[in-house]
This record gives structure tokens, sequence and C-alpha cells, in this order.
């Protein structure tokens, strides 16, 4: 979905040439069509329009959400499925066990800042959870899954997902392709934020 944080008229449109007003990209992590409610997960990480807007919303504050878009699609009979997520990209992983087949074996490897952020985003059981910790290495993000993605089993028909800072989802798609000899199309790959930068586009992956 597509989170609008300035004011919109109610019957606002896209126009060619008509400047569009500052928005950000959100997986969705539920509907409730009864309550009319929606939830989204915010990473609060100090400067930054939505993370600004999260830490200062209030009950009754307005927000213009556009969308859905597309969601994950898994071939028939997947039987082994593997995320390699940070923060960012947790909500996003959540989504994809919450839809994976239940015979599927998962692996989901995490990089977040440190242990306090240690969240499951699904309450679906997960063969192999591995919970790296940037804080406490000094580490650049995306590094420590660029490191354990070297340690990762290479399977025939296996699924991948990654997503994270898109330097290091070019890093480690790299890594997996061209030097783990993983077929590309067994990866889907994004780059959810890039570092230096305020409104990375939200189609990136890394081709």
């Amino acid at each position: 979905i597509k989170l609008f944080f300035s004011e919109m008229p109610a019957d606002w449109r896209p126009e060619p040439g008509q400047p569009r007003p500052t928005a950000r990209t959100y997986t969705p992590r539920s509907f409730d069509a009864v309550r009319n409610e929606l939830m989204v997960e915010f990473v609060r990480h100090g400067v930054g329009i939505a993370s600004e807007w999260a830490e200062k919303a209030q009950v009754g504050d307005r927000i213009t959400v556009a969308g859905p878009g597309g969601g994950h699609d898994f071939e028939p009979g997947l039987r082994r499925l593997v995320l390699l997520a940070d923060e960012s990209a947790l909500p996003a992983a959540g989504m994809i066990l919450d839809a994976a087949p239940t015979d599927c074996h998962v692996t989901l490897v995490a990089e977040v800042e440190d242990g306090s952020d240690e969240i499951l985003p699904s309450q679906r059981p997960v063969d192999a959870v591995h919970w790296l910790h940037r804080l406490p290495a000094n580490a650049a993000p995306g590094s420590l899954l660029l490191a354990a993605a070297g340690s990762l089993q290479i399977e025939d028909g296996a699924q991948w997902w990654l997503a994270c800072e898109a330097g290091a989802m070019r890093a480690i798609k790299a890594h997996l392709t061209l030097e783990r000899g993983l077929d590309r199309r067994q990866l889907i790959s994004r780059g959810y934020w890039k570092l230096g930068e305020t409104d990375h586009p939200d189609h990136d992956t890394g081709d």
C-alpha cells in the first residue's frame, strides 16, 4: 500500500505532470473488514517522514491510504523457503510467512539493531530463525546478512526472498547468484531503502 504523509482532498487523483504528495510504500500486516481496521508496522528510526509521523501519531489523526498492490506468489508444491530481511522488511516477511504452504520448510535470517528488536513477524512456525545484531558488531546495514548468506545451503527448487538496504541487497544477490550458483529465477530481491537517501524508489529489484 501507499501511505501519503500530507493533507490531501478526498477526491484527489494523480494527474500527468501534477506534483505528487510525499508517500511511502508499506506492506499491510492485516486487515479486519468487520472493524474496518488496517494494521501497518513502522520501524522507528529517528529522522524520516514516516518514522516521525509514527512517533507523533495520535488517535484521530488522518492519513491517506492507496492500494493495495500485488501479493507474493508461491510455486506449486514449494517445500523450501529462505527469507533474508532487515527490520524494514520484517512486516513483508511476516505476510509471506502467513501465506506460505503449511508443509513448506522455512528459514528466516533477520538482521536488526540489537536483541530488543527480535520480534518474530508471524505466528507461523519457522524451522530455523537466525537473528543478527548490528549494534554489538558495529556492522554496516546488510553486512551481517551478506556474511550469513555464505553459509546457507543452496537447494534445487527452493525459493529465496531477500529485502534490505539497496546496496547490501545487490551485494547479497550477486554473491548468491554469481558466486554460489543460485538460479536467479529462485530469488526475489527488493531494496527497501538506501543508505544516504530519503526517497528510494519502491520498485528496486537490483536488476
